[in-house]
């Protein structure tokens, strides 16, 4: 998917960052500069990478074309000849990297870009200068909504930044991005359902719900109205879909009805795969395949990872005004290779954010379709199934108490696949025994699910056997949701897939038989890793 990105990032670019590569953001460097006192390289993955591929990069990026998912960005700091005292931080080149619209300064053995150079204030040290330079990148430097100049002045420091930015998450580095974002002139909403502590006055805390002008409540992008950026650091709304020039949305409704809705050109999702794992295994399995990652990440060879350069005006209007005015981002890491972890906290947020009426899972204050538009998706979506699996008698709507009671004594006496009761049954039949299973997770009242159910007893009448268990979950009421929950489940119907008792993977189908999960079934079954373009996609 990531090579598929860096393909097409060239017939993607937007034109601010184009823009930036004009004569009118040079300006004069220190020419003379003393031997690198530090060095560190920070690692891009997951949504992170992709946001900056789309909205950052201006064509430097080098790195081996087999390592696509993964990017780095490597830092250094030194001082200046003439002020031994001044002291500076910059992104190296790469031997790789032969742009020659940038200019380079000599820092003895190393050679730096000219324009990503920013003086670091005595009161900042330099690991936290490096940590900020790499914290900024994307969240902050690939967020910017509009960049402009004082009356045509081609000094870079007469460049501003103008526009409105929306900050969802309240996390530490969510207040960091908005604190940034603020400082650096774009008016700023951070979304959390927590309390973030925000340092700058002028970033609007708000939860996913507020009022408008009738005292109604709305969600959060409705509030706000229009606005040019979104800066996600809990999820990531393109979920691994391809964005090319026909289809600069991937699929993504929420992609779509933020620009259509709300004049919203950028989605900067900072979610790290480490992030992305934890929300796909849930807290019981994903904690410690995050931490593997980590380690995994930090100790990757750099040969392998696609070096990221900034654009234009990183160094002196960017960074050189968040270190001017304390903006920083700490990291307690004194590893030389650096990989931005995950947080506890980020998950609950994310899993706990209310989820709008649609039924589709939608965080409640991103854009969604009108209720007419999913009435009508709802139909479409009703016929095609309708084509393919037979429903029952009635097409429409969910299942009424009488076939509700029907499939729950269908459920209890089917023999060949096993009935999970919540998480702990999820423990007692499948962890604790170290079980390969797969879980067709269903809720009583989705007609989907019942229209499959016959399909998965009959493969798992075909394939069941001491080695391999067929069960099913209920997600209904609160010991089903919280279920879900641990298995990462958003939607139904979902198969969750066991290795020895821990969670292999997840496919989503709306029919079976489907040749994701018979893949994924396959792979499971012969000792293979899971693919994770599996989990979505068309049959």
């Amino acid at each position: 998917m990531m090579g598929s990105l860096l393909a097409h990032l060239v017939l993607l670019l937007p034109i601010a960052t184009k823009a930036l590569q004009t004569s009118s953001l040079r300006r004069s460097f220190p020419t003379s500069l003393q031997a690198v006192s530090q060095r560190r390289t920070f690692i891009f993955d997951g949504g992170e990478l992709e946001s900056f591929l789309l909205h950052g990069n201006t064509g430097e990026s080098t790195g081996s074309t087999a390592a696509t998912k993964v990017g780095s960005l490597t830092l250094v700091t030194g001082s200046t000849q003439e002020d031994p005292s001044q002291r500076i931080v910059a992104v190296p080149t790469n031997t790789n990297d032969n742009d020659a619209n940038y200019e380079t300064v000599s820092m003895g053995d190393v050679d730096v870009y000219a324009h990503t150079i920013a003086t670091i204030p005595q009161k900042v040290s330099e690991a936290d200068a490096l940590s900020t330079a790499a914290a900024a990148l994307v969240g902050i430097h690939c967020a910017i909504p509009k960049v402009g100049g004082v009356g045509g002045s081609d000094n870079s420091n007469d460049v501003f930044y103008t526009g409105k930015a929306v900050v969802v998450g309240g996390n530490d580095y969510a207040c960091f991005v908005a604190d940034g974002l603020a400082t650096l002139g774009i008016e700023v909403s951070l979304v959390s359902t927590g309390s973030p502590r925000a340092k700058n006055d002028g970033v609007y805390v708000m939860k996913p719900s507020d009022l408008n002008d009738d005292y109604e409540e709305v969600g959060f992008s409705t509030a706000v109205g229009e606005f040019d950026s979104l800066i996600d650091t809990i999820s990531n709304e393109r979920k691994g879909m391809l964005i090319t020039e026909d289809n600069p949305y991937g699929g993504s409704t929420v992609l779509k009805l933020l620009q259509s809705k709300h004049q919203c050109n950028k989605y900067i999702s900072t979610l790290t795969q480490s992030q992305q794992i934890v929300k796909n295994e849930g807290v019981l399995w994903g904690p410690g395949k995050a931490n593997d990652h980590v380690k995994k990440m930090e100790s990757i060879s750099l040969a392998r990872c696609a070096s990221l350069v900034p654009s234009l005006g990183f160094g002196s209007a960017t960074l050189q005004t968040l270190l001017d005015s304390n903006v920083l981002f700490s990291i307690k890491s004194n590893n030389p290779t650096v990989s931005r972890g995950w947080a506890l906290k980020d998950f609950w947020e994310e899993t706990s954010w209310p989820r709008d009426s649609s039924g589709m899972g939608i965080r409640f204050g991103m854009p969604a379709e009108e209720e007419e538009d999913l009435d009508e998706q709802f139909r479409r979506e009703q016929e095609r199934m309708q084509t393919r699996i037979r429903v029952g008698s009635e097409v429409g709507g969910g299942m009424d108490d009488t076939e509700t009671t029907k499939q729950v004594l269908i459920d209890q006496t089917n023999p060949y696949v096993m009935q999970i009761a919540g998480v702990d049954g999820l423990a007692q039949e499948v962890v604790s025994k170290q079980k390969d299973c797969v879980v067709f997770v269903a809720m009583r009242s989705c007609r989907t699910c019942k229209g499959i159910n016959p399909v998965f007893t009959k493969l798992a009448r075909e394939r069941g056997s001491d080695e391999l268990m067929f069960a099913k979950a209920d997600a209904t009421g609160a010991t089903g949701k919280a279920l879900g929950r641990q298995l990462g489940i958003v939607s139904v119907p979902s198969f969750v897939l066991f290795r020895n008792g821990v969670r292999y993977g997840a496919v989503a189908a709306s029919k079976l038989p489907s040749v994701r999960l018979d893949q994924a079934l396959n792979d499971l079954t012969e000792g293979k890793d899971f693919d994770p373009s599996l989990e979505e996609g068309k049959e």
